[in-house]
């Protein structure tokens, strides 16, 4: 089931912030250089997802040039089956970005044990 989320963009810089849940982020986990996962205490359970210059990632997804100003506008909805995805919408075209469900974070198991 698709839900329309919290996304918060900070135009000056470029950064995208899609809220996955209302749990709040404990650690940020880079995936690649342009998107971090933050996750919950358990570190298990990613609540949002951070998109450093959201403009060239999302011209990436949607195969042409998306403007700051175009950014503002797009919607996400998150679907969560075997991953997470994040569907933005944009001037009727729809491009998707899949984050894991679950990490294994060596270090909060460590901490934890």
């Amino acid at each position: 089931m698709a839900r329309i989320s919290c996304v918060q963009y900070d135009e000056e810089n470029d950064s995208l912030y899609v809220h996955i849940s209302s749990k709040k982020a404990f650690l940020t986990v880079e995936i690649s250089p342009r998107i971090g996962i933050d996750l919950s205490q358990s570190g298990r359970q990613p609540v949002g997802v951070e998109i450093l210059e959201a403009s060239k990632v999302l011209s990436d997804l949607f195969g042409r040039v998306v403007s700051r100003q175009e950014v503002r506008r797009t919607l996400c909805t998150v679907t969560s089956t075997d991953a997470i995805y994040l569907n933005f919408r944009l001037d009727g075209r729809q491009a998707s970005l899949a984050v894991q469900k679950a990490y294994q974070s060596p270090l909060l198991t460590a901490a934890t044990n």
